[in-house]
């Protein structure tokens, strides 16, 4: 497929797309075209932001980061590398349940291009059709006594399967699910109407404000899988979520509560 029919980032085209409660909110918008990881961008800016929250893009990420410091393989121009600095006015402790309301919003954006069929796997991945298409890496700092929050999102939309090569784990393109060349900065600009949203009325609602919508698009509720947690693995019962974002996991007789970043999880 040739390269041109792939639109660029243009912050012009995203900017125009946003709703006017969000342009009120008049976020900063960058876009590189080459970077290390558009995490870093906006950590590094969130010590000297002026505004709440600042919003980072990339055509390509040089060092993008996943889960347990994993790569995320970034080539250029085809897949959406997005971070958010936040200047968040929460402690560490209301920060509960932030990933998956990110991850809910996300997958209702996605759900617009996809008929319905993204699922959120507990904490953070986005599956579709049996395959990752979306991973989110939240990571936070202090800054004068505050939380700031980074929020990266990436998100497979034209890439190749040679491009993916080195992915050690299913995944899937939008463009694939579909057969659509899709417009990234059309889905950017979704993106960030759903999020920065979710930002001004997180510090109310918490991760209340999206339960609903998350419960319906719960990838394990209801099944048997396996957790790893503190070097050991266990076959549990998946129950649910808590309003704090916790997993909620029945291992016999004895029902537990897992918190993000504790255990690791794995379908049977």
């Amino acid at each position: 497929m040739a390269k041109d029919l792939f639109p660029t980032l243009d912050k012009s085209i995203i900017t125009g797309n946003l709703d006017k409660d969000v342009l009120d909110y008049f976020p900063k918008i960058a876009i590189k075209d080459q970077t290390d990881s558009t995490n870093d961008d906006a950590k590094n800016y969130l010590s000297n932001q002026d505004s709440e929250l600042s919003i980072h893009l990339a055509e390509q990420q040089i060092s993008g980061k996943g889960r347990n410091g994993k790569k995320w393989i970034s080539p250029k121009g085809k897949n959406i590398y997005l971070s958010l600095g936040w200047k968040s006015p929460l402690q560490y402790s209301k920060l509960d349940g932030l990933s998956l309301s990110i991850g809910t919003c996300i997958a209702k954006v996605l759900n617009s291009y996809t008929n319905d069929k993204v699922r959120i796997k507990w904490p953070n991945d986005l599956i579709l059709d049996q395959k990752k298409i979306c991973g989110i890496l939240i990571e936070t700092l202090e800054i004068n006594k505050m939380v700031g929050v980074v929020i990266g999102i990436g998100i497979n939309v034209h890439m190749s399967k040679d491009e993916g090569e080195e992915i050690d784990q299913s995944w899937i393109t939008l463009d694939q699910f579909s057969d659509v060349i899709h417009d990234r900065n059309e889905i950017v600009s979704k993106l960030l109407n759903e999020l920065i949203l979710l930002i001004k009325n997180f510090p109310m609602e918490g991760f209340k404000g999206q339960k609903p919508d998350y419960e319906r698009m719960d990838l394990l509720k209801g099944k048997d899988c396996y957790i790893y947690i503190d070097g050991s693995k266990k076959r549990v019962s998946v129950l649910g979520v808590n309003d704090s974002g916790e997993l909620l996991v029945k291992e016999n007789s004895e029902y537990l509560s897992l918190r993000y970043g504790e255990v690791s999880i794995r379908e049977l």
